[in-house]
């Protein structure tokens, strides 16, 4: 496989994967909106918190440099993937 065909696989995957996690981030605030009013306090704190996800998620991919270093943080088992919810 050449060069360009792995990058064209890498960033049409990565393409995939992003439209994944709007998708995602799309279906918390459905459930949000439908289980609790719009006024409830958990219901705003709720939306916060995925705005924030959003905003997070987008600067870190366009964070070219941080992005880079962080994947290698990444391969390297540096960064701790573990995110036990049930737990919280």
């Amino acid at each position: 496989m050449e060069k360009t065909d792995i990058v064209y696989e890498s960033t049409k995957k990565a393409l995939i994967n992003f439209e994944n996690i709007k998708d995602c981030i799309r279906g918390l605030y459905e459930i949000f909106k439908i289980t609790l009013p719009s006024e409830d306090i958990y219901f705003q704190i709720g939306q916060d918190n995925i705005e924030h996800l959003y905003e997070n998620l987008l600067e870190l991919m366009v964070n070219e440099v941080g992005a880079v270093e962080f994947m290698k943080k990444l391969k390297s088992a540096e960064v701790d993937l573990d995110l036990p919810l049930d737990n919280l």
